[in-house]
């Protein structure tokens, strides 16, 4: 079964390494790098080609909804933020699988996991979803 490829964007270390304890739970999926600005993630993305983005939407260089528009492959998007209601028309136009809010909650988190793999053709038992 192909794991699918998942590319950490965020400018907190801590919430990406926060986001790679929880999806070590998911075989399915596989983090294959981590990037804490656009310049970063634009090398990542070209190097690994992911097929899912954890994508911070303020970052230090630019945003997230930028680093969209300068790529041309289109990986799924899942949105990480803490003002969604800022950018609500905005997050639209980019069809995200899904939206984390910070502090990410775990539960959140394996929901919009659950939609994902679901879209991809094969849902996963999870041995830490119920606690």
């Amino acid at each position: 079964m192909k794991q699918l490829k998942a590319l950490l964007i965020d400018d907190v270390k801590l919430i990406r390494s926060e986001l790679k304890l929880i999806l070590a739970d998911f075989k399915r999926i596989k983090v294959v790098g981590e990037a804490g600005n656009v310049s970063q993630a634009l090398r990542m993305i070209r190097e690994k080609k992911p097929d899912i983005l954890f994508l911070d939407i303020h970052l230090p260089d630019s945003s997230g909804f930028d680093l969209l528009d300068m790529i041309t492959d289109s990986p799924d998007v899942i949105f990480i933020s803490s003002y969604f209601y800022k950018y609500s028309s905005k997050i639209k136009n980019y069809n995200p699988v899904g939206l984390l809010s910070k502090p990410i909650r775990r539960e959140s988190l394996y929901s919009t996991l659950e939609n994902l793999l679901e879209k991809h053709g094969t849902k996963e038992k999870n041995n830490g979803s119920s606690g």
